[in-house]
């Protein structure tokens, strides 16, 4: 490389950090705010297509005539997709674009959705699966990684407890369609409720023309001039409130470096495998709590399926408190000493849903646990982008996040063994132990994030031992 190669990286490099400076101080603004509702109708989407599967279930294998067999495997594809999306998508981010990715994914989990209910067989069902976890994960990881990137340094945390709302209106709404439409409707009732996964085809223009590209991701690719537009119509909004502070200086060497460099640093290899590691055991606690508890209600503590609906549905009412929560504490407390607290606090409950018999405390119990489970996944939800370098953001985040969708998938098989071994109990405990076995880890070797620049996270760690 020459030197005037030399000079103009440099320029680039410094463009981009002023860039990131400037973005951070902004205050929050309507922008902000029409940025989260759509990314939060977004998230909301891809949960109700995730959620819906598990509800429906029983109604599927009865309308269809599909084996025992072949609904778990239906159900393993939609994981396999997700894997599959989170890898592909956060690579193609990386390369063409937050925005243009988030868009796509919606389009093409909005058409395995509609595939879905129009599934005539099981080779069309397991397909549209496949295609409808690959458009969800390619789509939230890349979402997860926008927010990072664009809401300011100081409020991220909070932000992403406004994206999770979108939870606070499906989880109960799919809970009482489970209650209420799925058991008195037709044979074909639980295709109509796949349709409705069909509205993200609405909600892609508006992510299209309504939501800026991420002003880093233009400025780490030399779009200097696009980044200075965006941030430049953000400052003289913000100004018409009052003057702006001076932009931080963002550490030298956090930009610039190429994805081949990255991934052979092994400081960047490490975090991404224990911020992996953690994610996957929390994701291996939530799925064997959210899976297993409608199951266990029935077959361990020997509910009706009304009565178990109706728990549930109460579980998922109460959930709706969560982001209020996770909003109080999200930017107070640093991400990787939040993630070991809840987590350990999650365990509490869960071990008593999993040894109690009595209504009271099953019904408290299990509220709990989806309050402090869900924080920290919310939790995660900031974390995991925060702690990769801008260049490699959206593979990294896509890396962990799919790793942690191996928790989910298996969860399935274990949670099966689990609960034929030693029931109930077995399966909440072993949850429970994920959810602080898995935290130590991150606790211990994750990188501090909280209120902190992106770059300057990433010059931490690009600055240690290589």
């Amino acid at each position: 490389m020459d030197r005037s190669d030399t000079a103009e990286k440099a320029v680039r490099v410094r463009n981009a950090a002023d860039m990131s400076a400037r973005l951070d101080r902004l205050p929050v603004m309507t922008p902000h705010i029409i940025w989260i509702a759509i990314l939060a109708a977004n998230l909301a989407l891809e949960f109700y297509d995730n959620a819906l599967f598990a509800y429906v279930m029983p109604a599927i294998k009865e309308n269809t005539g599909f084996t025992l067999g072949q609904i778990g495997t239906v159900n393993t594809a939609f994981f396999v997709g997700m894997v599959v999306g989170g890898l592909g998508g956060g690579r193609l981010s990386d390369r063409s674009g937050r925005r243009s990715v988030l868009v796509w994914g919606t389009v093409l989990y909005s058409f395995g959705a509609l595939a879905t209910a129009l599934s005539p067989n099981f080779e069309l069902m397991l397909i549209a699966r496949v295609v409808t976890g690959i458009g969800v994960q390619a789509a939230a990881s890349v979402l997860l990684v926008y927010v990072a990137e664009m809401f300011p340094s100081k409020t991220r945390g909070r932000f992403v407890s406004v994206l999770t709302s979108g939870f606070v209106v499906i989880a109960p709404t799919i809970a009482l369609l489970a209650l209420v439409v799925v058991p008195h409707g037709g044979p074909n009732t639980w295709r109509h409720l796949f349709l409705i996964g069909g509205i993200g085809l609405v909600i892609a223009p508006l992510v299209r023309f309504l939501i800026p590209e991420s002003v880093r991701w233009y400025a780490s690719h030399g779009q200097i001039d696009k980044a200075e537009e965006i941030v430049g119509k953000l400052e003289a909004r913000a100004l018409r409130r009052g003057p702006l502070s001076e932009p931080q200086a963002v550490p030298e060497g956090a930009q610039g470096l190429s994805l081949r460099r990255l991934f052979g640093h092994k400081r960047v290899i490490r975090t991404i495998a224990v911020v992996s590691v953690g994610y996957f055991g929390t994701t291996l606690g939530y799925y064997l709590f959210q899976n297993w508890a409608l199951y266990s209600l029935v077959y361990g503590l020997k509910y009706s399926e009304a009565d178990a609906y109706e728990i549930q549905f109460i579980w998922n009412v109460v959930y709706c408190v969560t982001p209020l929560v996770a909003l109080l504490v999200m930017d107070r407390v640093e991400r990787k000493t939040l993630i070991l607290l809840t987590s350990v606090i999650s365990a509490v409950p869960l071990v008593l849903l999993g040894m109690s018999t009595s209504n009271w405390v099953v019904l408290a119990s299990g509220g709990a646990a989806a309050i402090v489970t869900g924080i920290v996944i919310t939790v995660f939800y900031t974390y995991i982008p925060e702690t990769i370098p801008g260049e490699a953001r959206g593979l990294g985040s896509g890396i962990i996040i799919s790793f942690g969708r191996v928790g989910g998938a298996v969860s399935g098989v274990f949670g099966a063994a689990l609960f034929g071994g030693w029931g109930m109990g077995g399966v909440m405990v072993t949850a429970a132990a994920a959810y602080i076995v898995f935290s130590i880890v991150v606790f211990m070797f994750g990188p501090r994030t909280t209120n902190r620049p992106l770059e300057g996270v990433a010059a931490e760690e690009l600055s240690t031992a290589k």
